[in-house]
Parts: structure tokens; C-alpha cells; sequence
């Protein structure tokens, strides 16, 4: 009865976290949208929201890593390079809003930071850190950001 009550537990969390994984990709997808339609009065504003956002979710992605160390009882010493590398995103949302008054590349470094991410999870994913259903989600996800900065970058 307790190998069926986790199965049930995991069919759950996999539901939320894709309800909750692409309910936060619509902003993205929405001032994706935005940037093709709206006028270019209005891009100004919704590059700052987009890229603001973004800088949000990169934050979001390296703390997955950190709250997963945290978390355990037991690491390797090892993880302290996933430590260090759980900032990285974070410094890349951060750099990219403090850069974008001054430096129009600041878009290619968020998409950048959104694929380096994702590698970083697959590669992760091999050594069975994540779920199984992670690595599908997290591409959506990353794809649904990344053409949304492209959108950005080429209006």
C-alpha cells in the first residue's frame, strides 16, 4: 500500500508542478506577444517587464539547487559546485537588469543564463537529482522564456 500511496504523492506534485511550471511561463509568453502587437510606444515598458521577470526566474532557478542541498541531511562535498554554481543565475538576472539602461546585450546574456540553466539541470538529471518529468517541463519552460527574449531582442 506504500509503493501506491508515493506513486499517487508523485503523479501530484508532477501535476502542480506543471500547472504552477507553465502558469508561471506566461509572462513570458504574454509580453512575448505583447512586443508583436502592441506598439512600439509600448515596448520600452514591456522590454523592462520581460526582462525584469526573467531576472525573477533565473533568481528562481539557481535557488532550486540551493534549497535541494539545504534540504539534505546528507551531501557530498562535492555540491559545494553545485553551490557554487546555484548563484550564477541569479548574478545573471541581476547584471542583466543593472545592464539593460547602458547595453543592449543584455537580452542574449538572460537567454544565455535560461539555456546554461538547462543544460545544468539535464546534466544534473543524469546523476538522478531530479524526477523524471523534470527535464520535459524545464524545456517548455526555458523555450517559452527564450523566444520570448528573442522577441525582444529582435524588435
Amino acid at each position: 500500500m506504500g509503493q501506491k500511496t508515493n506513486i499517487n504523492h508523485n503523479k501530484v506534485i508532477k501535476k502542480w508542478a506543471q500547472i504552477l511550471g507553465y502558469a508561471g511561463a506566461t509572462p513570458f509568453i504574454g509580453l512575448g506577444f505583447l512586443l508583436m502587437f502592441a506598439g512600439k510606444q509600448f515596448t520600452p515598458f514591456i522590454a523592462s517587464a520581460l526582462l525584469f521577470y526573467g531576472a525573477i526566474i533565473l533568481s528562481f532557478l539557481g535557488g532550486l539547487h540551493w534549497g535541494r542541498i539545504a534540504s539534505f541531511q546528507h551531501n557530498q562535498a562535492n555540491e559545494k559546485w553545485i553551490l557554487i554554481y546555484s548563484v550564477i543565475p541569479a548574478l545573471i538576472g541581476w547584471a542583466s537588469v543593472l545592464l539593460y539602461p547602458i547595453w543592449g546585450g543584455v537580452i542574449w546574456l538572460q537567454i544565455s543564463g535560461f539555456i546554461f540553466a538547462y543544460i545544468m539541470d539535464v546534466h544534473l538529471l543524469k546523476s538522478s537529482i531530479w524526477q523524471q518529468w523534470m527535464p520535459k517541463l524545464r524545456f517548455h519552460l526555458t523555450l517559452a522564456a527564450s523566444l520570448s527574449l528573442i522577441i525582444l531582442a529582435v524588435s
